[in-house]
């Protein structure tokens, strides 16, 4: 047994842990905050914050960034991915706003995942408050 707990049922407890992995394995694990992350710096920089989350953390197979978007702030491009097939998926951290997508328009908050196919082209749009998006995509970043 990998664990194990003995209890007296007085007003007394005493709790033994063995862990269930040796403790010479040294865990594949990569633990940052976002301001760690490493920022985009460049002409494209309109008071966002742009983070290469994946590249940050060493990701090989899915494709992450981050941004944190001011309020009401209307530079995020207007674009797709149809050239390169790459599908996206939205994951709001902080704040809310609104997706827009062929005519119509999604409201972004946390809770929500939007999943973005490759030809659709999106433009996001961050509301009062602003907004922190996580973005997954099926192509890695260059390393």
């Amino acid at each position: 047994m990998p664990w194990a707990i003995s209890a007296t049922l007085h007003s007394t407890t005493s709790t033994e842990y063995t862990a269930p992995f040796p403790k010479k394995i040294m865990p594949d694990i990569t633990v940052k905050h976002l301001d760690e992350l490493e920022a985009y710096i460049g002409p494209f920089q309109k008071a966002q914050q742009f983070f290469f989350a994946g590249k940050s953390l060493g990701l090989s197979k899915l494709g992450m960034n981050a941004i944190r978007m001011p309020p009401h702030w209307k530079h995020y491009p207007e674009h797709d991915h149809a050239a390169d097939g790459e599908e996206e998926l939205y994951i709001p951290l902080e704040g809310s706003g609104t997706l827009y997508a062929e005519s119509q328009s999604y409201p972004i908050h946390p809770g929500v995942l939007i999943r973005v196919g490759a030809a659709t082209k999106r433009k996001i749009v961050p509301g009062p408050e602003g907004m922190t998006l996580l973005v997954l995509s099926d192509r890695p970043d260059a390393k």
